[in-house]
C-alpha cells in the first residue's frame, strides 16, 4: 500500500478572494474591505484611481502592479452587466 493512499486530502475549495493576486484581495488591501465582499462601481472607481496613481511611480515594481491592477479593474468593469 502506498503512503499517498493513506493520506487524507483536507484541502477545501478556495474561498472568494483567497487566491493571490485576486481583485477582491487587492480591494481588501487598498480599500479596507474584507476579501469576500462584492465590489461596487464606486469601489472599482477607487481602485482604478489607485492604479493610475501607482502607474506614475518611479519605482518599476510599483508601476507594474499599477498596470496589472488597472487591467483587472477594466476587465471587471467591462464584464459587469450594469
Amino acid at each position: 500500500m502506498k503512503i499517498e493512499e493513506l493520506l487524507e486530502d483536507f484541502t477545501q475549495a478556495p474561498k472568494p478572494g483567497s487566491r493571490p493576486g485576486s481583485l477582491k484581495r487587492k480591494a481588501a488591501a487598498y480599500l479596507g474591505k474584507s476579501a469576500g465582499d462584492k465590489l461596487s462601481k464606486t469601489d472599482l472607481r477607487k481602485l482604478l484611481a489607485k492604479a493610475n496613481k501607482m502607474k506614475k511611480s518611479t519605482i518599476k515594481s510599483q508601476r507594474q502592479r499599477g498596470i496589472q491592477l488597472a487591467r483587472q479593474v477594466s476587465f471587471v468593469k467591462n464584464m459587469s452587466n450594469d
